[in-house]
């Protein structure tokens, strides 16, 4: 049925290969779970978890589910396949990105954010390597495997910390429960990242990373950013989650 052509991705959670469905005769990307990683079952549990909480999210800016299946343990998801760069490679090529041309991928991430809450799916990992654009400017969020559904039982435990270090919102450092206002937190950090070329926080760990973004104040942006912009970018990086729009 698939046809595996090149591998575009490989990570913690397996791998990810430009296919081709030959029943329908159309190209697909295919994440196949490896079955000889440490702790697979774990890792199976939560791929099945991406596949039930992307079904339902039908929409532009939502990479599109196609199908899910198990065979001999390994899992594979097929999704939509777009050819495109992800937000953190135009990033690394060109450093700040012009408003103008940042904006428009900025909004569409937030509308698919929004569709995906709206279905009481948190995505708990939004970050430039999960934004994927196209040629045209199209985006596509990606990556929904540590999103949390109001709706299904929890896979992680309470106080275990999800996401990435230098997205993460200071609720998720500190092992609380993420909200729709923790992706909030996550794209803000994208935005700053976008326009001051440089990420608010750094440090030589993760967890420095992640304490940085619980207890330090937010860098100011570059004063060449207009300042309604700067103000909302910076709202969006509120320590509490309810002074975020």
């Amino acid at each position: 049925r698939y046809r595996l052509d090149s591998r575009l991705a490989q990570g913690g959670m397996g791998e990810v290969w430009k296919g081709y469905d030959i029943q329908l005769g159309r190209e697909v990307a295919i994440k196949a779970l490896r079955s000889d990683m440490t702790n697979a079952e774990a890792k199976l549990r939560r791929l099945r978890a991406e596949a039930h909480n992307s079904a339902n999210l039908a929409h532009p800016n939502i990479a599109a589910l196609f199908e899910y299946y198990e065979h001999d343990g390994i899992g594979f998801l097929i999704m939509e396949y777009v050819p495109s760069k992800s937000l953190a490679d135009l990033f690394h090529s060109k450093g700040a990105m012009d408003p103008i041309e940042l904006l428009p991928i900025l909004i569409q991430t937030a509308r698919g954010l929004f569709v995906a809450h709206s279905h009481g799916v948190i995505h708990r990992d939004v970050k430039p390597a999960n934004i994927m654009v196209s040629d045209t400017g199209e985006v596509k969020i990606t990556d929904f495997g540590v999103s949390y559904s109001t709706g299904q039982g929890q896979i992680t435990q309470d106080g275990m910390v999800v996401g990435t270090a230098q997205y993460i919102s200071p609720e998720q450092a500190q092992g609380q429960q993420a909200t729709p206002q923790s992706d909030i937190y996550s794209l803000g950090v994208v935005a700053y990242e976008g326009l001051a070329g440089h990420r608010p926080f750094t440090g030589t760990t993760p967890v420095d990373i992640a304490a940085a973004h619980v207890n330090n104040p937010v860098p100011p942006l570059p004063d060449s950013v207009d300042v309604q912009l700067r103000e909302f970018v910076m709202s969006m990086l509120a320590k509490d989650p309810l002074d975020r729009p």
